[in-house]
């Protein structure tokens, strides 16, 4: 039987612009108090004055005369504060929150000689406590301000999404950036979430979520969702208690009876459904980070994990676990280093040139397919890209096969023309690649490329890389 089809519905537009989350709901009659509390401070922080009181704002955050209930108020309008700004604006509150609140070194220094001092007598513990008190910076106290409030959470992941952005250009946020991680690994802890699976009869607000924040295959319409949440395919997310409408993470999951080898295949939507309780396979085919204050914060390894333990207790027919994955730095470190490296394809033994091979993957871009040579060749520079390409740390230099190896996977196959998309072109000339996880051989693959750096792959793609 053919999947359901749906009547055309255009996707609910979503803006990219972030959502300003408001405050002032937090505490009733709020709304009079920030106004007053805030003053006349302007919204691009421009002048001497605005930057003085900002400060003093902060200094009230932190040595409140009301009590618990006033440092909440003033919390709240502090927050409400940087919403309001402009983009010159923020970066000066965060500079100033950078700058003038970091750790007193010359206390730091007086607490470390007490602590030396004391250091065997009865009352080190005491000295100790001092040392850590002194420690912790002003602003971090702030921070964890936000935490207590209803929507802390997300504007701390917010507040973290905008110093990414501007660290960079602006150096002296490094330490502000540091602070803001920390905090959120202690809150988004994997201990915290909730694992969720996402359907088609949850909330249409979820829904358009999902549809918003699909990173690697753009869902293009309601029939391609629902296709992706139909009874062969499933959604798993992460969620957290204080952001309970948000997805963190999610992954979409395929169960099919065998290794996938292309994307066009599996988002088809002609294609019938199958029986899942009869599957052989799943296949995760994408996963997408929600929240980008939470980068580099690992939750992706985590949610593979528990659903290969939710699925393996519900569908025991399934045994084999694998990815189709993009390798997205494929053709630009194929750009570059063919242009640089005159020996790598000598090297190879490819009987291309340079110019034959970058040619070729224009040419794909007109979906023009090449076989024979150069198919072989881009299989072959693929898996020297995936298998001996590291970056200075001596990890693969392919972010998703980082990702994926580094959760104790194995490279298990290279597949030609698996994402003829125009994206999927650009990045890795159409190839895609499944990483395998084996279940009993996890903990050693992951301990093997995590110490020696050794990368776990199938005979396949080493006779690949090799020219068998």
């Amino acid at each position: 039987m053919m999947k359901k089809s749906l009547v055309k519905a255009d996707i609910v537009k979503v803006e990219d612009k972030k959502a300003v989350k408001s405050f002032f709901k937090i505490l009733d009659g709020v709304t009079d108090t920030v106004r007053s509390w805030i003053g006349n401070i302007g919204p691009d922080l421009s002048s001497n004055r605005d930057i003085d009181s900002l400060v003093l704002k902060m200094n009230e955050c932190l040595n409140s005369k009301g009590g618990e209930v006033s440092a909440r108020k003033n919390t709240v309008s502090l927050g409400n504060l940087y919403l309001s700004l402009s983009e010159e604006g923020k970066i000066k509150f965060l500079q100033t929150l950078a700058e003038k609140f970091c750790p007193n070194k010359a206390e730091i220094d007086e607490k470390i000689e007490g602590y030396k001092k004391n250091q065997n007598s009865e009352l080190s513990y005491k000295f100790e406590q001092n040392l850590i008190k002194i420690l912790e910076s002003p602003r971090s106290k702030i921070l964890k301000q936000f935490i207590s409030l209803p929507e802390g959470l997300k504007f701390i992941i917010d507040m973290r999404s905008d110093v990414l952005k501007l660290k960079n250009q602006c150096k002296e946020l490094s330490p502000l950036e540091n602070e803001l991680k920390s905090i959120l690994c202690t809150w988004v802890d994997v201990d915290l979430l909730d694992l969720c699976q996402i359907t088609w009869d949850s909330p249409a607000s979820l829904l358009e979520r999902l549809i918003k924040y699909e990173a690697v295959h753009k869902i293009a319409s309601w029939g391609d969702l629902k296709n992706r949440l139909d009874s062969d395919r499933l959604c798993f997310a992460f969620f957290h208690y204080k952001i309970p409408n948000e997805p963190l993470i999610f992954v979409e999951v395929a169960l099919v009876n065998k290794i996938a080898d292309s994307i066009q295949h599996l988002l088809d939507e002609s294609v019938p459904s199958s029986d899942p309780s009869n599957a052989s396979t799943a296949i995760f085919y994408s996963i997408s980070n929600t929240q980008a204050g939470l980068s580099g914060i690992s939750l992706g390894n985590f949610l593979i994990k528990r659903v290969v333990e939710k699925l393996s207790q519900e569908f025991k027919s399934v045994k084999t676990y694998a990815t189709l994955s993009p390798i997205p730095g494929f053709t630009k470190w194929l750009k570059e280093n063919l242009s640089q490296d005159i020996t790598l394809l000598s090297k190879l033994n490819v009987k291309q040139s340079s110019a034959e091979i970058l040619g070729s993957i224009d040419q794909l871009k007109t979906k023009v397919e090449y076989e024979g040579g150069v198919k072989q060749c881009l299989l072959k520079l693929c898996a020297y890209y995936l298998l001996k390409v590291k970056n200075n740390s001596g990890s693969a230099y392919d972010l998703v096969a980082h990702f994926h190896l580094s959760n104790g996977a194995s490279i298990k196959q290279l597949n030609w023309m698996a994402d003829t998309s125009e994206k999927g072109i650009g990045q890795s000339a159409g190839l895609m690649v499944n990483y395998l996880y084996e279940l009993p051989k996890i903990d050693n693959n992951h301990e093997n490329y995590m110490i020696n750096k050794v990368i776990s792959c199938s005979k396949q793609v080493l006779s690949i890389l090799k020219g068998k």
